[in-house]
């Protein structure tokens, strides 16, 4: 029914794609760049443009999920080590968040209570995951997470997968789908609900 296989370059676009219809009614992405100048839509896609590029750049787990050979979905984070982004790419995305005054300011706050609640082990970091709302409740979003944890599992160094949400459906899936809670923060009125799962 899926495939699921790592992504590369020419898979950009369409994942891309799925991911910014997946996340448009996102709490995260309404906190982020629900007032940038230029919309929330377009914001949200230059968003995961960058980190999607910037994870096949240095060779971090991303995943594509098809269906009929269409790209439907995506997973992406970083392995157990955390590697400089490429000057260029780093240079885009400070270009980025120039966009908007107080974007610098949220994305710090954000990644402030990520980094407080995250485990002391090395570990995987699974960033985004997402698949087209189409199909969403056929276990299109179970596959994904498999493929990540798996790339996890099988990784010496990594003892597990961490990762946050502001959605409370995504966060019940996480629940299901053997996650524990580490903690959560608040970004204004947008809950951060952080989790980890052993490997």
């Amino acid at each position: 029914m899926f495939e699921i296989r790592p992504a590369k370059s020419g898979d950009v676009e369409a994942a891309v794609a799925a991911l910014a219809e997946a996340f448009a009614p996102d709490p995260l992405m309404a906190y982020l760049f629900g007032d940038h100048p230029n919309g929330l839509r377009p914001s949200v896609a230059t968003f995961f443009s960058i980190l999607l590029r910037v994870r096949l750049a240095l060779g971090m787990p991303a995943f594509v999920l098809c269906r009929g050979g269409e790209v439907m979905g995506a997973a992406m984070g970083y392995d157990a080590s955390r590697p400089a982004w490429p000057d260029a790419l780093a240079g885009e995305w400070d270009r980025f968040e120039a966009t908007a005054p107080e974007l610098a300011a949220r994305f710090a706050a954000y990644d402030a209570i990520c980094d407080a609640h995250q485990p002391p082990q090395d570990h995987y970091y699974l960033g985004v995951i997402g698949v087209r709302p189409a199909l969403q409740g056929q276990g299109a979003g179970r596959a994904l997470l498999d493929a990540f944890c798996e790339a996890s599992r099988t990784d010496a160094r990594s003892h597990g997968v961490y990762l946050d949400t502001t959605n409370p459906s995504s966060l019940a899936f996480y629940d299901r789908n053997g996650f524990e809670r580490r903690g959560e923060g608040r970004l204004g009125a947008t809950p951060v609900w952080c989790v980890w799962k052993p490997t």
